[in-house]
């Protein structure tokens, strides 16, 4: 017997363990993002309020949305405002425009509001998603892959 030998059931079992270990830390990670990292909108929040928009996405693909509208599952957006942080709710949204900012991580939000005022820039997260039910499934889409959302609209109650 090898001065080794004895030491073989000892690493056999630590590397089981290690790999039990990876299986499970890794196996929640890989059902919930998808294998490739894709994570398919089976289920999209539900908002306070309905509203429907329209997308359009960094390759021109135009999305309309009927309901369920909603940017991180909230009924407005929001993000750094200078120093400071704002929440613009939908209601008084006409257009999101957004445009690539300085940090490769974020996305300014051009906020045209309703009326004539004076647009909002606002900085967002670039992996914030917007979320949305239309007449074929569900819809998301990170802030990073939109160009514009517009028409937001209350959607009537049932």
């Amino acid at each position: 017997m090898g001065r080794w030998s004895r030491f073989s059931g000892l690493r056999g079992w630590t590397i089981g363990l290690f790999s039990l270990v990876v299986c499970a830390i890794a196996s929640p990670l890989v059902s919930t993002a998808g294998l490739f990292g894709t994570d398919a909108p089976s289920r999209i929040p539900v908002p306070a309020k309905r509203f429907s928009a329209t997308f359009e996405d960094i390759s021109g693909t135009v999305v309309q949305t009927v309901s369920r509208t909603t940017f991180n599952g909230e009924v407005f957006v929001y993000g750094r405002f200078g120093a400071g942080q704002v929440t613009v709710p939908f209601d008084k949204i006409a257009e999101v425009r957004i445009e690539k900012a300085a940090d490769p991580l974020k996305r300014i939000a051009i906020v045209t509001l309703k009326g004539d005022e004076e647009p909002v820039r606002v900085e967002l997260e670039d992996d914030t998603p917007w979320y949305g039910q239309t007449r074929f499934g569900n819809y998301k889409v990170e802030v990073r892959d939109l160009r514009v959302v517009r028409d937001l609209q209350l959607v009537p109650a049932d």
